[in-house]
């Protein structure tokens, strides 16, 4: 029986369907046990093709990282856009949009923060994070400058308000919010936790 021969692609279509496989994989399996010979089967191509974008496993998984924080961060900036001018309001949306990020788009979600097989001295991988990080810098000035966060060090509070973020998004990725009610209701709660400790005035009751 002859030999079946690796599908053609179009310059540029390889790198674009071998990452598409490698999130299905990391979706099914974690980026531990993602190996560059099974993203090519999946591929349909050789166990060598891969090696034409990606010089190992590390690389494919950075660039999927990279990949899925601006995806993050364009998440983000679209829901503080339609959440409207009321800053509670769109430090909940932002807040809800990161964490629903995680459990949308899971693989992209595990290849940038839940892996130690990305390379975190890519400078792709540093441009794109410290884009997205600067959204929530953005916010916090916007709001102290607006009197609704109480003064203090931009970036103590930013580390605060993303260790929530990552934390109930992890969580999230792997189902355990979701046995709590609503995503976006608990989401809302726990966040309003941290506002109200935030915030220069108490919400009215």
């Amino acid at each position: 029986m002859p030999r079946r021969k690796p599908r053609p692609y179009h310059h540029g279509d390889l790198a674009r369907a071998l990452r598409r496989e490698a999130l299905a994989l990391l979706d099914e399996i974690g980026p531990e046990e993602l190996t560059l010979r099974e993203v090519a089967r999946r591929a349909g191509v050789s166990h060598a093709a891969p090696y034409r974008h990606y010089a190992d496993k590390r690389a494919l998984l950075t660039a999927l990282a990279v990949e899925g924080i601006g995806l993050l961060a364009a998440t983000i900036e679209a829901a503080l856009a339609a959440a409207g001018p009321d800053m509670r309001a769109r430090f909940l949306a932002a807040g809800h949009a990161y964490v629903r990020f995680s459990v949308d788009h899971r693989a992209h979600f595990k290849a940038a923060f839940l892996t130690t097989e990305v390379d975190p001295t890519s400078p792709e991988i540093s441009e794109a994070s410290q884009a997205c990080f600067g959204i929530l810098l953005r916010y916090i000035a916007e709001a102290q400058a607006a009197g609704f966060f109480l003064p203090g060090d931009p970036m103590q509070i930013a580390t605060a308000v993303w260790a929530m973020h990552q934390g109930l998004a992890s969580l999230a990725t792997y189902g355990a919010l979701q046995k709590m009610g609503d995503l976006r209701a608990v989401s809302d709660a726990a966040h309003a936790r941290l506002l109200d400790g935030l915030a220069a005035a108490k919400p009215a009751v």
